[in-house]
């Protein structure tokens, strides 16, 4: 940013560079926001070689001073499991480009919303687990 600009999701009016990221043995992978993410106009990516891909995002319903976001792609659904690893990333920070003036540190509740396949469902392996 160059300067003393104080954001929630990113340091320029507008765009926002958080991106939600899934960490595996494979590397990093943009889960979101991608170009098909609900409310998301425009993504703006670069060369990373770790697999923080977008640089920043704009939408229409949110910008970088909102105080909640919501990234989903209901058309475009994701399989995930208990054991994968997400973090919520500084798209500057996560590529390790332009950190020279970045500070200060925040956190975030991420929440996932899900739903459950009952055709593969084991129903007696669920509940024994749940009980």
């Amino acid at each position: 940013c160059g300067g003393d600009v104080d954001t929630h999701w990113g340091c320029l009016e507008g765009h926002m560079f958080t991106e939600l990221i899934k960490q595996d043995a494979a590397g990093n992978a943009v889960f979101y926001p991608t170009s098909s993410t609900d409310t998301v106009t425009t993504v703006n990516t670069w060369d990373c070689a770790n697999g923080c891909t977008v640089k920043s995002w704009l939408s229409d319903t949110y910008n970088a001073n909102s105080n909640e976001i919501i990234l989903m792609d209901a058309s475009t659904p994701y399989v995930v499991d208990e054991s994968d690893i997400f973090s919520l990333q500084y798209s500057e920070g996560c590529c390790g480009m332009s950190t020279h003036d970045n500070a200060g540190e925040a956190c975030a509740d991420v929440y996932f919303y899900y739903s459950v396949d009952c055709s593969t469902l084991d129903l007696d392996t669920f509940l024994s687990s749940c009980s």
